[in-house]
């Protein structure tokens, strides 16, 4: 554990980013992440992720620094069972963060924009 300082000026224990995290851990924690406030789907919609890789894994590499290395994501998206409803979901709930569906924020934009722009042609 780590220590930050809170905006009221206490001390708080953070996790330190490299301490590994069980299974069980690291599932809460992508549980928390698909919860992100946006519009709100029902348990059917998102039985889909009771499947997912990524509740399985470290989900720090679904969210990269800036210029870092998605490949460990997108890994582990190329052989998750789920992955085609999750780069759906993503995109239906304009999700603007981290690696779903095996893709970043700029690939799923540029995916919707292609996906809009060939409905308008028909």
């Amino acid at each position: 554990m780590g220590l930050a300082e809170s905006g009221a000026g206490s001390i708080q224990a953070v996790p330190d980013v490299m301490t590994p995290v069980s299974a069980e851990e690291a599932q809460a924690l992508m549980l928390g992440i698909f919860s992100l406030g946006y519009e709100t789907a029902t348990d059917e919609e998102l039985h889909w992720q009771d499947f997912a890789l990524c509740a399985q894994t470290d989900p720090d590499i679904f969210f990269p620094e800036k210029g870092g290395s998605t490949t460990p994501a997108t890994t582990v998206c190329s052989s998750c069972p789920v992955q085609g409803q999750c780069l759906e979901y993503a995109i239906s709930h304009d999700i603007r963060h981290g690696i779903w569906g095996g893709m970043s924020d700029n690939d799923r934009r540029r995916l919707a924009k292609e996906r809009r722009g060939t409905a308008r042609a028909r």
